[in-house]
């Protein structure tokens, strides 16, 4: 009886050692903001190309390149405190940018921006696209969707 009580146990202490794995390995892929890129370690395209005004109330460090697409730059940046997400768009020759922010919390969709020149929107990685690639939406980066 002793035998199998151990056995028992040990295949309970093994199975949360798997769990608590499982959990340590999704948290350290998830991002606070479904946005992976916000995750890493700056590299040399995470350089930001426009006025540094437009980093006002923005972490300045957390600046990552996502895609270049059509002669245009998207970029990802967040509040310090990683509640807030930003897209923006810089085309090649134009001195000005397309951009918006939005609350990074749950929803799928973080922020989507509309100019006569430009309709993008800023996802959370994983999301399910599909409806929106039934509206005419395309995906151009795991967080980026262009229509």
């Amino acid at each position: 009886m002793k035998n199998k009580e151990a056995a028992v146990g040990n295949r309970r202490k093994a199975l949360c050692a798997l769990l608590a794995a499982g959990t340590l390995a999704l948290a350290a892929c998830s991002s606070g903001t479904g946005i992976p890129a916000l995750d890493r370690e700056p590299g040399e395209a995470d350089q930001w190309p426009g006025d540094k005004s437009q980093l006002e109330n923005l972490d300045s460090q957390s600046v990552r390149f996502l895609v270049a697409n059509g002669g245009a730059d998207y970029f990802a940046v967040a509040s310090a405190d990683k509640q807030t997400a930003c897209l923006f768009k810089f085309v090649d020759g134009e001195d000005s940018a397309a951009g918006g922010c939005g609350g990074a919390g749950g929803a799928d969709a973080i922020v989507e921006v509309n100019t006569p020149e430009t309709a993008m929107m800023l996802v959370r990685a994983g999301t399910d696209i599909s409806h929106w690639e039934d509206a005419g939406w395309t995906r151009i980066h795991e967080n980026v969707l262009v229509f």
